[in-house]
């Protein structure tokens, strides 16, 4: 019994760092559980008009001036500033 709640412990504390790690990697798991992510990747890649690459880039400038923030921060900042500049 004592092993068993043990291995549960230790279960428990490998999830959290992998998450932990994930996160300090710019990585999280909103893709796979936000449905939202999936909607704001479809409106940017309309903004685009498919250029994935251009998404990938914009996205990725995105990360490096603001570290630590969620896949939807990213995706709503980068369709946001699009948007924005469109306008004029």
């Amino acid at each position: 019994m004592k092993s068993v709640f043990i291995f549960l412990i230790l279960v428990i504390v490998a999830l959290a760092l992998i998450l932990f790690c994930n996160r300090l990697r710019g990585k999280s798991l909103s893709y796979l559980s936000d449905p939202k992510n999936r909607q704001l990747q479809k409106q940017l890649l309309t903004l685009l008009r498919g250029d994935v690459s251009a998404a990938k880039r914009l996205l990725k400038h995105q990360r490096q001036l603001h570290p630590g923030k969620s896949d939807n921060w990213y995706l709503e900042k980068v369709i946001y500033d699009l948007q924005r500049d469109r306008r004029f």
